[in-house]
């Protein structure tokens, strides 16, 4: 119906039943924690990947419960932050 020249339109857009999207919770997005306490600041390091790509650097920083670790690139690649639960895996190198 019209009124006053605009039309009026029922809403009919109703959310019953909706969800939200909800993270997915499958065995290939969860990555056990790495544990990296015994890793020391400004040892090197091969740092590999969750792809499967790997390259060496040396422990710039980490935070005090070791969840974090900055690594720098020895092929001057810059510096990169990892989370132990990234899938990333480190490893001393001699």
């Amino acid at each position: 119906m019209t009124r006053g020249g605009v039309a009026r339109v029922k809403a009919t857009s109703r959310r019953r039943g909706r969800r939200h999207a909800q993270p997915e919770t499958s065995d290939e997005m969860w990555q056990p924690a790495e544990d990296w306490e015994a890793i020391e600041v400004g040892a090197t390091v091969e740092v590999t990947l969750p792809a499967g790509h790997s390259y060496t650097g040396r422990v710039d920083s980490k935070t005090r419960d070791s969840g974090l670790v900055w690594i720098i690139s020895s092929a001057g690649q810059g510096r990169q932050m990892y989370g132990n639960r990234d899938g990333v895996r480190l490893r001393y190198r001699d």
